[in-house]
């Protein structure tokens, strides 16, 4: 009887060692198969998440060196303020008022330029050839776009939002007449107004 049983333990030791070799290659398949599977995985979330860091940093600098050049522009020397008697005196009845009373406006155009995306130093742009040749040209066309801003405007803005007008002033000005000015062969120069400012206003 003893002998059968150590036979018999026998017998279940080789039935164990038979499951291994039969089942250890599959289960190494399978390990290996969830390894790769992993590994791609990460490749790919990881690779998107990088490339997209590295497409929003790209983004982020981009509007950096907008925001400086605007503050740039903000915080800078002051214009050339452009003056012409075609923008002084201008007389108009404000909107609402029935032609019963009018207004007497005089202005100054702040311009600056830039030449190849440098600023053109303020100092510069009285002698500059483009300017002193082409914004001269011009003025009947500004004075009729400020006279008829000063039309559409009523009294109480004159009085009270004066500087919000001039700011929409000078925005209609530059799309309507110096953004279409050819100032240069190549394209390369600008000069635009950057503030309109108001040397007399009369409200009669």
């Amino acid at each position: 009887m003893a002998d059968e049983a150590e036979q018999g333990g026998g017998g279940g030791g080789g039935g164990g060692g038979s499951v291994l070799k039969k089942y250890g290659p599959l289960a190494a398949i399978v390990l290996l198969a969830q390894v790769v599977l992993a590994w791609v995985v990460i490749n790919v979330t990881v690779g998107d998440k990088m490339g997209k860091r590295e497409e929003d940093e790209d983004l982020l600098s981009q509007a950096q060196t907008v925001a400086e050049r605007q503050e740039a522009q903000e915080t800078g020397e002051l214009p050339y303020y452009f003056t012409d008697p075609a923008l002084q005196g201008i007389t108009a009845n404000p909107a609402g008022t029935n032609a019963q009373r009018y207004a007497v406006l005089s202005v100054e155009l702040g311009l600056v330029g830039e030449d190849d995306g440098k600023p053109i130093p303020a100092d510069e742009l009285p002698t500059d050839e483009a300017l002193v040749a082409q914004v001269p040209k011009y003025m009947g066309l500004v004075k009729s776009i400020v006279l008829t801003k000063l039309r559409s405007s009523y009294i109480d803005d004159l009085e009270n939002n004066l500087g919000t007008i001039m700011d929409e002033l000078r925005d209609e000005l530059n799309q309507q007449v110096l953004d279409r000015v050819k100032w240069d062969e190549d394209g390369k120069k600008k000069v635009r107004i950057k503030e309109i400012r108001v040397t007399g206003l009369v409200i009669q």
